[in-house]
């Protein structure tokens, strides 16, 4: 069946002719992904030999929201069912697209997005197939979600199966790996990248360009940017500012970004003594977020469930100090508590507030330094390094 439907896919599309050596998969891409992409370019030994696939056009992975944006046209990507959403997606024809796809372009690796999806595991399925190298691309660790330990075992066999190499997030994720049977040999970081020169050099150059009333912004301010979903806790982030301000805390919250709790964190905004301190600025696209990076005091990532969480390393390549929940994927590699920010329990009544307090104590000489040290700590986290990660295991 798989078969059949393989050999009905584009029948007619010729070969690739110039050698292909890594092909980077995505659902959806969004500007983080490009640069992920580029950083695999800049590696000597993959210049020109490298292409990239995108599952769907339409919205991603968050129904109801379309967070992707147009992939640049001089880039190698196709987009395999541009018009289509993940959630109307036929996951086996899409699966069958992939593995024609893949079959065309006859790469050395396959870069693989996770293992929870039918075309991710066709495309280790190929590589297996056509004894290339599959590479699992993952920000999973071991507190994401409630574990079962039978669909653990079943996991675990899965990957080790499927992948020969695995690029991860930071320590959290290396450690799930390995409770996973994934030998630590096999497991290269630097995966939660972002275009660091962008929002360093953007954020910079506004700060001296502008100030922050010419954007309607305040002074400064804490920043939070990213969905609006439960998992986020913007209902806790918004109760710990409200204490804040009752106990004489100056400081306004802007918040950027649109998600089914929106309506709900707006209408509790607006119940507060404080509704005209807090911004609800909505959805913005990549190029326009350095402009709320470059004026905030702090960037704040409540979540009680992140993977990652690459809004903070946007944040520290601005050169802000950052206060981020301890279930974030990043804490253990991007946040050294009282050098570039804080890291607090969200289920523990009063943290937040009391690291909202402790940011607003520092001058503007301390935030400088402290963002000075984020952007240090975040310069290893960049997409060069991520190709050139890539480019060791094409080479091995």
């Amino acid at each position: 069946m798989f078969e059949t439907a393989i050999s009905a896919v584009d029948p007619a599309t010729p070969v690739r002719s110039q050698p292909c050596r890594v092909v980077v998969i995505w659902i959806d891409w969004y500007a983080y992904h490009v640069a992920r992409f580029r950083g695999l370019q800049s590696a000597p030994t993959l210049t020109g030999t490298v292409a990239g696939i995108e599952l769907v056009g339409g919205v991603g992975v968050h129904a109801g929201f379309k967070f992707r944006e147009e992939i640049p046209a001089d880039l190698p990507v196709e987009t395999l069912m541009p018009d289509t959403s993940w959630q109307q997606a036929g996951k086996i024809h899409l699966a069958a697209k992939l593995w024609h796809r893949l079959s065309r372009l006859n790469p050395e690796a396959v870069l693989v997005p996770g293992y929870y999806t039918l075309p991710a595991i066709v495309a280790a399925l190929w590589a297996k197939v056509n004894r290339r190298k599959s590479v699992l691309m993952t920000e999973s660790s071991a507190h994401d979600h409630k574990r079962i330990w039978w669909k653990e075992k079943t996991k675990a066999i899965l990957i080790r199966s499927l992948f020969d190499w695995a690029i991860a997030g930071g320590e959290a994720h290396v450690r799930y790996l390995n409770q996973l049977g994934f030998s630590s040999d096999r497991i290269t970081p630097f995966y939660d990248v972002v275009d660091n020169k962008f929002f360093r050099e953007r954020s910079l150059a506004l700060r001296r360009q502008s100030a922050a009333a010419a954007f309607g912004l305040p002074r400064r301010y804490f920043l939070y940017i990213g969905r609006l979903a439960p998992e986020k806790n913007l209902d806790g982030l918004l109760a710990a500012w409200l204490i804040y301000r009752d106990s004489g805390g100056t400081w306004p919250l802007v918040i950027v970004g649109d998600g089914p709790a929106a309506e709900s964190l707006r209408h509790s905004a607006d119940a507060s003594s404080y509704a005209a301190d807090i911004h609800f600025i909505g959805h913005k696209s990549s190029s326009e977020l350095p402009i709320y990076y470059a004026f905030a005091g702090c960037f704040v990532l409540p979540s009680t469930r992140e993977p990652w969480g690459l809004v903070v390393n946007e944040a520290m390549a601005s050169g802000l100090p950052v206060i981020v929940s301890n279930r974030c994927g990043c804490v253990e590699n991007l946040v050294i508590p009282g050098r570039n920010g804080f890291i607090f329990e969200p289920s523990e009544s009063g943290e937040l507030t009391r690291c909202l307090h402790q940011l607003e104590l520092f001058d503007d000489v301390q935030l400088a330094q402290m963002g000075t040290h984020s952007m240090e700590i975040v310069s290893n986290y960049s997409p060069e390094n991520f190709g050139s990660q890539i480019a060791v295991i094409s080479n091995t």
